[in-house]
C-alpha cells in the first residue's frame, strides 16, 4: 500500500466529508459519517503542522535515543503510532500561542467528536452538524493562516474550502438572523415602555471579575452603554509546557505569563434590561471585531489601557 503523508490524508478526508454533508441532500447517517470524517481530517491537518515542526512531536511512544538516531538518518516515522487528537490540539496551542483565542472552538470540537465516537442513543443531529462544520471551518482557517502562513485555498484546495466556508457562513448567517429577530422584537418592547423578557445576569457567578475586565459597547436594543464582561483564563497545556521550562518550585498558576492566558466574553448587561450570556451569541454580536476586542481586553487588564470600541 502506498504511504500517505498527513497533509494528503487531511485533504482527502476533508473532500470526502463534504460530499456527505451537502445541505438538504443528506440523511442522518450521512451527517454522522461526514462529521466524523471531517473531524478526522482536521486531526490529520493539525498533526501535519506539528510534524512539520518536528516529527518526534507527534509520536505516541516516549522518545528514545533510537528515535533521535532515526530522525538524524532522515526516518519519516510513517507507520508509528501518533498522539491522540486531544493531545495534538493541546500541543499545537503550545507551539502557536496565538491559537489560544480559539480555546472555545477547540473544546467544542473535542466535545462533539467524543459525542460522535462514544455516545449511544439520542443525537441532536442538526446541532451536531452545525457545530462541527462551523468550528472545524474556523479552526482550519486559523491554523492555516497562523501556523502555515498561508490561505486555506492553497492548503486544502479551492473547491474544498469553498464548500466548507459556504456551509459555515450559511449556519452563521442563520444564527445572526435569529439573534437579529430577537433584538428587533426587544426593540419594539423597549420602545413601548415594556419590561424586556431577558434572563438577569447572575453576577454571583462572576464575583471574581475585576471592574476593569470588560468593555462598553452600544446596546443593540436601546443604544445606551451595555457592559460586556470577560473572564481571563489560563491554558493548561501552555502552563504545563511553561512549568517544564522553569524552576519546578515556581507557582505558574498564580503568576502565569501573558502567552499562557486567553480571554472570552461571558455576559452582556444593559440598564434597559437586555442581557446575553451565551458565548456563541456574544461572539455573533461582537462580529468581526471579536478577536481584536479579546486582545484589547487582555491588554486593558494587564496594562490598564483605555479601550475605545466603535461599531
Amino acid at each position: 500500500m502506498a504511504s500517505i503523508d498527513f497533509l494528503e490524508y487531511a485533504k482527502g478526508l476533508y473532500s470526502k466529508a463534504l460530499l456527505l454533508l451537502e445541505a438538504g441532500k443528506c440523511d442522518d447517517f450521512s451527517v454522522i459519517s461526514g462529521s466524523i470524517i471531517l473531524v478526522v481530517g482536521m486531526e490529520k491537518l493539525t498533526k501535519s503542522i506539528i510534524y512539520k515542526k518536528d516529527p518526534l512531536m507527534v509520536l505516541y511512544d516516549k522518545i528514545t535515543f533510537d528515535h533521535l538516531h532515526k530522525k538524524i538518518k532522515g526516518e519519516n516515522f510513517q507507520g508509528y503510532n501518533t498522539i491522540s487528537f486531544e493531545e495534538a490540539l493541546k500541543r499545537i496551542v503550545v507551539l502557536y500561542p496565538s491559537l489560544k483565542s480559539h480555546h472555545k472552538d477547540i473544546d467544542s470540537i473535542i466535545k462533539q467528536r467524543n459525542i460522535l465516537m462514544h455516545n449511544f442513543g439520542y443525537l441532536d443531529i442538526p446541532n451536531l452538524e452545525k457545530s462541527i462544520q462551523v468550528k472545524v471551518a474556523d479552526f482550519t482557517e486559523a491554523i492555516c493562516t497562523q501556523c502555515l502562513d498561508s490561505d486555506v485555498e492553497t492548503i486544502l484546495g479551492i473547491d474544498v474550502w469553498s464548500k466548507l466556508r459556504n456551509n459555515r457562513d450559511a449556519y452563521n448567517n442563520a444564527d445572526r438572523l435569529e439573534l437579529d429577530k430577537r433584538i428587533n422584537h426587544l426593540q419594539r418592547l423597549w420602545g413601548q415602555g415594556e419590561r424586556l423578557p431577558c434572563e438577569p445576569i447572575e453576577f454571583s457567578l462572576h464575583k471574581d471579575l475585576p471592574k476593569d475586565q470588560g468593555i462598553n459597547i452600544p446596546c443593540p436594543v436601546c443604544s445606551g452603554n451595555a457592559v460586556v464582561g470577560f473572564h481571563i483564563k489560563h491554558d493548561d497545556a501552555c502552563l504545563e509546557a511553561y512549568q517544564e521550562s522553569i524552576d519546578i518550585n515556581f507557582d505558574v498558576f498564580s503568576n502565569p505569563p501573558l502567552w499562557c492566558l486567553y480571554t472570552e466574553p461571558v455576559f452582556l448587561n444593559c440598564e434597559c434590561g437586555f442581557t446575553l450570556s451565551q458565548y456563541e451569541e456574544l461572539k455573533i454580536l461582537l462580529g468581526v471585531k471579536y478577536n481584536d476586542i479579546c486582545n484589547e481586553v487582555m491588554h486593558q487588564r494587564f496594562y490598564r489601557e483605555e479601550i475605545d470600541v466603535v461599531f
